[in-house]
């Protein structure tokens, strides 16, 4: 089971180094909107990008029928003429998603392709929740409901203005009372349409529509830097294969950031004197590898990755080794930052059996001890197990399962 796991997560993450097939291999991403896709919609995403199966889904005649009218609705805003109507035609609407739910639990049942995608892609991923084997037709309903229903928020926050959960950071890049503004979403209308030709690729207007609003607003973080495991974590995960854990007390040092608040600011003087803390426990031999999490968050649109600037710190004023060194430039959040490393250690090949510790301000870490109700309340459970409190500034915590769900509503990170 956590063969096939890894497997899968190879191609939703990109960070692992085991070996997988060559069907997988097919659906790996390529490109940023293959990554934002994979990560944010992954049932959806494989549907778009397995023919054979998206025809097997969409043959029904009802959902065929769906589709035409929906296709017709999405055209049609060519001619709309305020923020409402294009938003609506968009969006999938609420009895479009249970016909396609009734549609995929009928395929599972009638079509062996359909149910092996299920059973051998689908369920073992986690990605929807744990557990799927118990009801495999649950699980898959679940998983096409939640994509849909993520697309539409998407489009409700990147196209329409609406607040995410966290506004100052992750807003709209546009005013959508401005009339120029329907033009530009008519010409997002027009791009879709390139690339949804063919009847039952209909099914996938509102997903596509959904990454080019990301696209625009330049909301294509969930991307940035992938594949990792070819890139900025290479020398690491190399590293990873020849270490001998058991000459150290911790697997790993995840170290938690400090966002700048000035724009140009590349990493503030708390981000500076947290290197430092992991650094300095690196060279103690406290933990073999450092875990640099934190992307392009601070302040809005920043240029800047903080787990870059602060792999640069470490690098150049501290010389830790880059191959000690494992990015995360994609936590938007202490939640995540945990949530991110947690999968990380699934995946990478940490040892099961080792706590890893987490290091920042003392104010930081206390956060962390009493995070358990915001992870439930923001991802829908808790990533990781703590341990003791070594000191002051330095925790001890291991990864849970429940680390790879999606979190639908922030896309810039699912």
């Amino acid at each position: 089971m956590k063969t096939i796991i890894n497997q899968i997560m190879v191609l939703v993450f990109g960070i692992c180094f085991v070996q997988i097939s060559k069907a997988q291999e097919n659906f790996q991403p390529q490109t940023p909107q293959d990554w934002v896709l994979s990560k944010n919609y992954f049932a959806n995403y494989i549907l778009l990008k397995d023919t054979e199966l998206s025809k097997v889904l969409f043959s029904d005649e009802r959902v065929k029928s769906m589709l035409s009218e929906r296709r017709k609705r999405f055209d049609d805003s060519k001619d709309c003429k305020d923020l409402a109507c294009i938003l609506q035609a968009f969006k999938w609407e609420n009895n479009e998603i249970a016909i396609l739910n009734k549609a995929v639990v009928k395929a599972y049942e009638s079509n062996s392709h359909f149910k092996s995608f299920v059973e051998n892609r689908l369920i073992p991923s986690n990605l929807y929740g744990l557990n799927g084997s118990k009801d495999p037709k649950e699980y898959v309903s679940r998983a096409i409901q939640q994509d849909m229903k993520n697309e539409n928020y998407v489009i409700d926050v990147y196209a329409g203005g609406r607040n995410p959960n966290y506004p100052r950071i992750d807003s709209i890049s546009f005013d959508v009372s401005n009339k120029s503004y329907l033009l530009l979403l008519k010409d997002v209308r027009q791009d879709v349409l390139k690339d949804t030709k063919d009847d039952y690729q209909s099914s996938f207007i509102t997903m596509l529509t959904a990454v080019r609003l990301l696209e625009i607003n330049e909301r294509m973080d969930a991307a940035q830097l992938e594949p990792l495991m070819d890139g900025e974590n290479k020398a690491a995960l190399e590293a990873i294969k020849k270490a001998d854990f058991n000459k150290y007390p911790y697997s790993l040092l995840l170290v938690l950031g400090a966002g700048p608040n000035v724009y140009d600011q590349p990493i503030s003087p708390g981000g500076m004197l947290r290197a430092r803390m992991a650094a300095r426990a690196y060279f103690e031999g406290q933990a073999p590898f450092i875990v640099l999490s934190g992307g392009r968050v601070h302040p809005y649109k920043t240029p800047y990755i903080e787990a870059i600037e602060m792999k640069r710190y470490l690098i150049q004023n501290l010389m830790v080794p880059e191959s000690a060194i494992i990015l995360d430039p994609h936590a938007r959040h202490t939640t995540t930052n945990m949530r991110n490393t947690a999968r990380i250690m699934l995946t990478y090949g940490f040892p099961n059996d080792k706590y890893a510790i987490v290091t920042s301000s003392e104010a930081h870490i206390n956060a962390v001890v009493n995070m358990a109700d915001r992870c439930i309340k923001e991802l829908g459970y808790v990533p990781y197990e703590l341990g003791k409190r070594v000191n002051d500034v330095v925790l001890e915590f291991k990864p849970k399962l429940e680390s790879y769900i999606i979190d639908g509503d922030e896309p810039l990170d699912p």
